[in-house]
């Protein structure tokens, strides 16, 4: 009783600190109150870690670890209440983006050196992730990062008198509606979280875990020596339509389980081992935007990655137009349609190479929408998932089968 009620004043006594902060201050993971003027100041193991590098001694580990602790807890950014921690992940796109333009304006190889080099980078990050289901913001903020530096290159370098008003209205139109779009998904992530039971029935009344997944494993097993069975004699070939209508059944008996979360699940919702929780009709997880794509938010997820393409596109053309020699392609309703046409001196100039590669950028990200969109619309269409349809395409059972069948004629 006594160590509850000092739990108690301890949480209280905090919480009154929090309420008395100013937005430059926060109370540290040792409970002291920092002000952010003064985060280097008082560190030991920086001032430590610095003298014997200075005088070419050995780095003890644990000073090291101490220091690196020190600054991502005091890496702050002023906010009403106390200042708020910022991740390093969040962070280091804000200095990657630049410096990746900056290099590659200076001239068209090591543009195309720099564009290469993302590519790869991007890829391996992304597979790096889902590898190792992080949960990070470092892809969320490259999105917000390269859409700020985008629109300030765009408004401050790009020859804007080579430019109709209604164009750039236009464009910024489109940018503002796909933010919103973006920020909608963000929000309604969360609705699509199951963090509670599911259903009506008590959790007492529910069949154990244990207990439905022994007689999954038992039925599975039964089913494999059925299926073995017959591809001894007829090379494997059994009716899929009955195999189908058992398997419905049985999932209509039994409720949707899940055996990670321990809980009654509704239909169509899997775990994502990245968020932490089963979510309604689980598309995929974005890393891109740091939630899941599931049942509330997908419909604002097509509309956000049309609104992208579209700003994209008309901002990279609009910029190529002005800092290359354009041509006429048609006019429509008065306005005339061009396009780039001999772009061989961008690099001469930096702002005129910057805005270029900016451009180039722009089709980049859009060239990687345009795979997204066309195939989440592909998956809309067939009324599935993309989590669904990776399962229904490859699922072990149907590769065994085919393997076991081409090995028995090739016999």
């Amino acid at each position: 009783m006594t160590n509850f009620i000092a739990a108690a004043e301890e949480a209280e006594r905090g919480e009154r600190d929090t309420r008395s902060l100013c937005c430059c201050e926060y109370i540290g993971h040792d409970r002291k109150r920092f002000h952010i003027l003064g985060c280097c100041c008082n560190c030991e193991d920086f001032d430590l870690v610095c003298t014997r590098f200075i005088f070419c001694k050995p780095i003890d580990k644990r000073n090291l670890d101490n220091m690196l602790i020190a600054f991502q807890d005091r890496l702050r950014l002023p906010w009403r209440g106390g200042a708020k921690r910022i991740s390093p992940a969040a962070l280091a796109p804000a200095l990657i983006i630049p410096l990746m333009i900056c290099l590659a304006a200076l001239n068209a190889k090591t543009a195309i050196v720099m564009m290469l080099t993302l590519i790869g980078f991007t890829c391996w990050g992304l597979q790096l992730a889902e590898r190792t289901a992080t949960k990070t913001s470092f892809f969320r903020s490259w999105v917000v990062f390269s859409v700020c530096y985008m629109a300030i290159i765009f408004e401050s370098a790009v020859p804007l008198l080579e430019l109709l008003p209604e164009e750039n209205y236009l464009l910024l139109s489109l940018s503002i509606g796909a933010l919103y779009m973006l920020y909608r998904v963000q929000k309604l992530a969360s609705l699509d979280l199951v963090t509670t039971q599911y259903g009506n029935t008590p959790r007492d009344e529910l069949p154990g875990i244990t207990e439905a997944s022994s007689g999954e494993e038992q039925a599975e097993q039964q089913a494999h020596e059925a299926v073995t069975l017959m591809a001894d004699t007829v090379l494997g070939i059994e009716d899929d339509e009955e195999e189908n209508e058992d398997a419905g059944l049985m999932q209509h008996s039994q409720p949707n389980i899940c055996e990670i979360c321990r809980k009654v699940t509704p239909r169509r919702a899997y775990h994502c081992v990245i968020c932490g929780s089963c979510v309604k009709r689980r598309s995929h997880h974005s890393f891109w935007l740091n939630c899941c794509i599931g049942e509330s938010n997908y419909r604002c997820y097509l509309l956000a990655l049309a609104l992208s393409e579209c700003a994209l596109l008309l901002g990279a053309n609009l910029t190529l137009t002005a800092v290359c020699h354009p041509f006429l392609v048609v006019r429509l309703l008065g306005i005339p349609l061009l396009l780039p046409d001999d772009c061989s001196e961008v690099f001469e100039d930096f702002e005129l190479g910057i805005s270029f590669v900016v451009a180039a950028y722009a089709l980049l990200i859009s060239g990687f929408i345009t795979f997204v969109l066309l195939r989440q619309l592909f998956l809309w269409w067939r009324g599935t998932t993309l989590h669904e349809y990776k399962r229904i395409s490859t699922p072990s059972g149907n590769r065994n089968r085919v393997w076991s069948n081409w090995r028995a004629i090739l016999k």
